[in-house]
Parts: C-alpha cells; sequence; structure tokens
C-alpha cells in the first residue's frame, strides 16, 4: 500500500479527472501512463485504480485492465431513479436542521452546484447511509450533469429554482425534485450519446 501522503492526493486528482470526464467511457486507463501524467510511481496510482474500482468509478476486468465505466441508458434510468427515491426519502425523514438551511453555490459550474444541494438534502436527513450513497451517486452522475446543459437550456434556472424552494423550506420542494429527475430520464438517449 501507498503512504498516504501520495496515495490520497493521487486518488483525488483521478477521481476529479473520472469525473470530469477527461477520458470518454471504454477508455483504457494504464497505471503507467498514469503515472507519468501525475509525477508519481505506479504502485499508488494502481491502488486508486483499486479504491475507485470499489467506488464504482472505474471498471475492471482481468486481463483487459482498467477502464473508464460505459454508461447504458438502463444503467442511468436506474441511478436517476435510486437518486430521486433518496432525496425525496431524506426530506420526508429531515431533521429540524431544515429550518437552518442556507445554501450558497454561485461560484461553482453547473454540475457542482447540482452535487452541493443534493447533498445537502441528504445530510438534512441526518442518515449517514442516505449521504453517503447520495454522494457516489453524486460522484458518478458528474459527467453526465456537465452535459445537462446541451440537452436542458434552462438547466441553470431549474436548480437556481430549486435552491431557493430549499432555502425558503417550501413544500412545493419535492414535487420540482420529482419533475427534474423524470426530465432526464424522458431524455436519457440524448445524455448518453453525448457522453460516449
Amino acid at each position: 500500500m501507498s503512504p498516504a501522503h501520495v496515495l490520497e492526493p493521487t486518488c483525488t486528482k483521478l477521481k476529479q479527472m473520472l469525473m470530469e470526464g477527461v477520458w470518454p467511457p471504454g477508455e483504457k486507463l494504464e497505471a503507467l501512463r498514469l503515472a507519468d501524467e501525475l509525477g508519481v510511481s505506479m504502485t499508488p496510482v494502481r491502488d486508486c485504480l483499486n479504491r475507485l474500482v470499489g467506488e464504482r468509478l472505474v471498471d475492471m476486468k482481468p486481463g483487459e485492465g482498467y477502464r473508464v465505466p460505459r454508461l447504458s441508458e438502463k444503467s442511468l434510468r436506474d441511478i436517476l431513479a435510486v437518486n430521486a427515491a433518496l432525496l425525496e426519502l431524506a426530506l420526508v425523514a429531515r431533521s429540524e436542521e431544515w429550518s437552518d438551511v442556507e445554501f450558497k453555490s454561485e461560484n461553482n459550474s453547473y454540475a457542482d452546484r447540482v452535487n452541493a444541494f443534493f447533498d445537502l438534502i441528504a445530510s438534512l436527513s441526518g442518515n449517514i447511509i442516505i449521504v453517503e450513497t447520495v454522494r457516489s451517486l453524486n460522484e458518478r452522475m458528474h459527467a453526465v450533469r456537465m452535459k445537462d446543459p446541451l440537452v436542458f437550456p434552462d438547466a441553470l434556472q431549474e436548480i437556481k429554482e430549486l435552491e431557493q424552494l430549499l432555502t425558503k423550506q417550501d413544500a412545493g420542494l419535492a414535487r420540482i425534485l420529482h419533475t427534474y429527475h423524470q426530465r432526464r430520464r424522458a431524455k436519457i438517449s440524448a445524455l448518453i450519446d453525448l457522453i460516449q
């Protein structure tokens, strides 16, 4: 195992690159090439790739090596369904912290903003499993969310509306959140085409 002072920054950088879609789905991730790019040895890169396999951000098949996962229409539909269900559950189970919600995300990209918003909703539940699962889904969906504005020209306005509803503790938040996920399920083919 690599020392933490090398492993953690390497994993953070690799994860960021995967989330930003630096490599297309299906691209082979060669440890030697990545080690050269990141200026580290192959050992921390391999350790990170194995960790990212566990986080489902990298695929690994014996004999084929590591690859950027391909996202099918079915898997994207499943991710959207689970994300919607968890966020709905988080809103139902929200703790008293709901009254102290203040959401600020003006300086982030659209995808970062959506991730931060969903993370905040999950955290309101007080349920660590919901929080961890939503964060994992956020990481897996980040590259797709980067393409959202190409399919939904009003995407930024949509997330701003959701943020305002959360801040105002508006009961309509669950309905608009449901619509958010429904719209994406209806355009799965277009989203998949953009990330392939």
